[in-house]
């Protein structure tokens, strides 16, 4: 029966690759929210149920507020714990990136897996840090997507085919960025984006293409 599907799959993509494929993009969003004065815990929680909605397991981690808060914001800093060791070669060889965002001073920082598109060679990594400043906070979001494609198993052959009409579940990506928008504004928060950049490759059929990231 899988052969037959396999098959039939085959026949469909037409010119389409069939050739086992790895690959992985990343994308990221820095908004800035004003004023100081929101209710910090209440922005905290709603920015975090806004990761969790889309998320497999999420680590949490909340320092204590700064005694005097900076003039500026930080800002993540991309970084490879295994550089230039034999971890780093073997990942790279099966196209999954091993740098991770840094935050040093953040008031939080939340790291997530969403993992329930495993079979379909899908996996979501989503990183969130707040950096406190006098004017009022900066969120970062780094999200990276590693995809699987072609003839790997007929779940992962059926799903290339698949993301040819609908997209993937990187779609989730800008939509996740946008709900943590909302859940700053739901609390009279002012948001703007400092800096940005979603691949194009992050929509499909199911993105809501009216709450966009990019206003």
């Amino acid at each position: 029966m899988k052969r037959g599907l396999l098959l039939f799959a085959v026949i469909l993509t037409g010119c389409a690759s069939t050739r086992p494929t790895y690959q992985t993009e990343s994308a990221f969003v820095i908004y800035d929210i004003q004023p100081e004065t929101i209710d910090r815990s209440q922005f905290l929680d709603a920015i975090t149920k806004a990761v969790q909605k889309h998320s497999s397991q999420v680590r949490i981690n909340r320092e204590i507020p700064p005694a005097e808060l900076p003039e500026k914001p930080g800002r993540f800093v991309l970084k490879d714990p295994f550089a230039n060791s034999n971890m780093a070669a073997l990942m790279a060889a099966s196209g999954h990136s091993t740098k991770i965002p840094v935050c040093d001073g953040s008031l939080m920082t939340l790291s997530s897996a969403d993992t329930s598109m495993s079979e379909f060679g899908e996996r979501t990594s989503f990183h969130l840090c707040v950096f406190p400043y006098k004017q009022g906070y900066h969120v970062n979001i780094y999200s990276s997507f590693s995809r699987a494609s072609g003839s790997f198993s007929a779940a992962t052959l059926g799903a290339t085919l698949a993301r040819s009409v609908v997209g993937d579940s990187s779609q989730l990506i800008p939509r996740t960025m946008n709900e943590v928008r909302l859940a700053a504004e739901q609390f009279g928060g002012k948001v703007n984006i400092v800096d940005s950049y979603i691949p194009e490759t992050f929509k499909g059929a199911f993105l809501d293409q009216t709450a966009s990231v990019i206003k």
